[in-house]
């Protein structure tokens, strides 16, 4: 019995529920009060019975509409048709009428009531009385009950949507991340694989760079969001790698806000940029490349910009939204904000301009 009461009861319910009805049965202690010393006609004078028929009414309609409660979550959770659940508040409703009318005749005489009448006689006709009151009652806090557990259906549901939606998110960006760290790495290896042949020690270089790097990525693999400071520490290992490679042909200047080194941003955000900037900017006519990035707070939002010397856009740009950097970043920054960043490609001046937007949390 105690395992089925504590499987089915809702101490918040019994709350709202004793805080109701303690409200009607001070009312109607009060309106008994008037008739007992200011009516129009008294119908008893006993004001001890009064309080403790009052009382009495109290502690059984509470108790009866517990039961209910307990009843009503066990037909809720069993998916019993409505078709069976109406009828049975229907005479539930009914029973706890006349049981109710059983507590007057108990305690006090009523002068309305004819004293010779058998008492199933007089708490028949205070079940007439009082049916409609009764009724009325129990109908309002069934539906407290019902409304209590509909509302609850909708949070638990809710809840149940948030747990999905973040486990989704979580199983995208791992998938997401897998595809990136892998063509990261592809690219890096072809990288040593050319400078073999020519400069042995560069490409050393680069594979003591890139152990370090892999490290690091080891490190934050558990992570969405790092710092912008543990974001451009994996950019300099980055950088030291093109380096080596590029050699004076290309030059990465940096300008960031030192308020924003602590602020925690989508991991490996930058190092795709950088890498399509370099990818798309040199050409036959542009040997020497010149890459500029930037992280500064803009109202409540963090824009990030990449700035390079290359060819510009052609007007239909097709390598924008191809190539498994940028449509990783796209897909990352969609899953991590529903639509409240911002990534795009512009042609400026003197060259293109990569920016992202994202919330300033």
């Amino acid at each position: 019995m105690r395992n089925l009461f504590k499987k089915y009861s809702e101490k918040r319910l019994i709350i709202y529920l004793v805080v109701f009805y303690s409200f009607i049965a001070l009312v109607e202690f009060l309106r008994g009060s008037y008739f007992l010393y200011s009516g129009p006609q008294r119908v008893t004078d006993d004001l001890v019975g009064l309080a403790l028929v009052c009382f009495i009414d109290w502690a059984f309609v509470l108790l009866f509409m517990c039961s209910v409660s307990l009843l009503t979550k066990y037909l809720l959770l069993k998916r019993v048709a409505w078709t069976k659940i109406i009828p049975l508040h229907i005479v539930l409703s009914i029973i706890q009428s006349y049981m109710v009318g059983f507590i007057p005749p108990m305690i006090m005489d009523y002068s309305m009531i004819n004293a010779d009448f058998a008492f199933l006689d007089k708490v028949t006709h205070t079940f007439f009385f009082n049916v409609t009151t009764n009724i009325l009652l129990y109908s309002s806090m069934t539906l407290i009950i019902y409304a209590y557990f509909y509302l609850q259906q909708i949070k638990d549901q809710e809840i149940r949507n948030k747990v999905l939606e973040n486990s989704l998110i979580k199983f995208k960006l791992k998938t997401l991340e897998s595809q990136l760290n892998p063509h990261f790495l592809f690219n890096t290896l072809n990288s040593i694989s050319s400078l073999i042949p020519n400069n042995p020690d560069a490409a050393q270089d680069m594979v003591a760079d890139i152990s370090f790097l892999l490290r690091k990525f080891l490190s934050i693999d558990d992570k969405n969001f790092i710092t912008v400071r543990e974001e451009l520490e994996i950019l300099d290992y980055y950088t030291n790698i093109l380096k080596q490679r590029f050699q004076e042909d290309l030059v990465i200047t940096k300008k960031i806000e030192e308020s924003l080194l602590n602020k925690q941003i989508p991991r490996l955000l930058i190092q795709p940029i950088i890498e399509n900037s370099i990818k798309h900017g040199f050409s036959q006519k542009n040997k020497k490349l010149r890459i500029h990035l930037s992280i500064t707070k803009n109202e409540d939002s963090i824009e990030l910009s990449v700035e390079n010397n290359g060819k510009k856009l052609p007007k239909y740009p097709i390598y924008s939204n191809s190539g498994i950097g940028i449509i990783n970043i796209k897909e990352r920054l969609q899953a991590l904000y529903h639509g409240k960043s911002d990534f795009h490609f512009e042609n400026m001046s003197n060259g293109v301009r990569t920016v992202i937007t994202i919330p300033y949390n």
